[in-house]
C-alpha cells in the first residue's frame, strides 16, 4: 500500500465509519429546508422570502439582494461547517496510533511521512466532497429557485476548502501530541476562538498588556498558525463586490500566502515529531 493507497483508504474509512454519510445527511437535509424555504414572489420580482421572512431593494448601498443573502449565508454558516468537519475527522490520526493499527501501517511499504500526509490529505478530501457538495447544492438551489447562477459563491469553495486543509495541519499536530480525539476536538474548537482574537489583536488582546514584546509574541503566533478567521472572513468577501460597511476591507491573498507557510511549517513539525516516536 503506498501514499495514493492509503489517501483512498482514509477517504474510505471516513465513509465506513459513517462520518461522511451523517454530513452528507445533514447538507442535504439543509439544502432541502433552503430548497422549500426560499422563493420569489409571482407580484413582486424584486421581493424574496426567505424562511419566512421578506427581502426586497437593495439589501445595503449598492449590493445585489442574492448577493446579500448569499453572503450572510455563507458567513454564518463556514465556520459551523469546519466545526462539523473537524468533529468528523480528528480522530483518524489518534485511532492511527493506537496499537495494533499503527504496527500494521508501519508493515506497509510507507514511509513515516507519506503515512502521516496520506492520512491528513484523506480525511481533508473526505471533508471537501462535503463541503463541494454543499457549496454546489447552494449555487443550484439559488440558481433554480431565484434564477441566480452566482459563480462567485461557488468560486468560494475553494477558499473555504484551503481554510480547512491548513487548519487540519493544526489538527494534526494536536492528534500526534496528545493521541486523544476529545482533545484534538476540544484544542481544535478553541483555535477557531483563538484565530480570532488574534486576528483582531489590535484591537483587543494588544489592550490588554502595553508591553511591546507581548505584543511581538502574539505578531509572531499569528503568522506562525494558520490565519483560519482572516481566510474564512475573506472567502466570504469573495461573493461580494462592495463593502457591506465603512472600513470593511477588500478581498486579500495574503492569509492565504501566510496559512499556506504555516501549515507547510506544522506538517514538518508533525514529521519530525512522528518519525521520533517509537512504537
Amino acid at each position: 500500500m503506498r501514499f495514493w493507497g492509503m489517501f483512498r483508504f482514509t477517504v474510505l474509512e471516513t465513509v465506513r465509519k459513517g462520518t461522511l454519510i451523517f454530513y452528507f445527511g445533514i447538507a442535504t437535509l439543509t439544502l432541502l429546508l433552503l430548497a422549500f424555504g426560499i422563493t420569489r414572489s409571482p407580484n413582486d420580482p424584486e421581493l424574496i422570502t426567505m424562511f419566512g421572512i421578506p427581502f426586497g431593494g437593495k439589501a445595503m448601498g449598492n449590493l445585489g439582494l442574492v448577493e446579500f443573502l448569499l453572503y450572510m449565508l455563507h458567513h454564518q454558516s463556514v465556520q459551523f461547517i469546519l466545526l462539523l468537519g473537524i468533529f468528523g475527522v480528528s480522530g483518524l490520526i489518534p485511532d492511527m496510533l493506537e496499537k495494533g493499527t499503527i504496527d500494521l501501517f508501519l508493515s506497509k511499504p510507507l514511509t513515516r511521512m507519506e503515512l502521516l500526509l496520506s492520512r491528513s490529505l484523506g480525511a481533508t478530501a473526505g471533508i471537501g466532497l462535503n463541503l463541494f457538495y454543499f457549496f454546489i447544492g447552494v449555487w443550484a438551489v439559488f440558481g433554480l429557485k431565484l434564477g441566480v447562477w452566482h459563480w462567485a459563491f461557488l468560486s468560494s469553495f475553494i477558499y473555504v476548502f484551503f481554510a480547512f486543509a491548513c487548519f487540519y495541519s493544526v489538527v494534526t499536530v494536536v492528534g500526534l501530541i496528545t493521541r486523544s480525539t476529545g482533545f484534538t476536538i476540544l484544542i481544535s474548537f478553541c483555535f477557531l476562538f483563538i484565530s480570532w482574537g488574534l486576528d483582531a489583536r489590535e484591537h483587543g488582546l494588544y489592550l490588554l498588556w502595553n508591553n511591546i514584546v507581548y505584543h511581538r509574541l502574539l505578531d509572531a503566533l499569528y503568522y506562525l498558525t494558520p490565519q483560519l478567521n482572516a481566510m474564512l472572513e475573506n472567502s466570504s468577501r469573495v461573493i461580494i463586490k462592495t463593502a457591506l460597511f465603512p472600513g470593511m476591507l477588500d478581498f486579500t491573498i495574503m492569509p492565504f500566502l501566510c496559512s499556506l507557510g504555516s501549515a507547510v511549517l506544522m506538517y514538518a513539525l508533525s514529521i519530525w515529531y512522528f518519525s521520533r516516536q517509537d512504537f
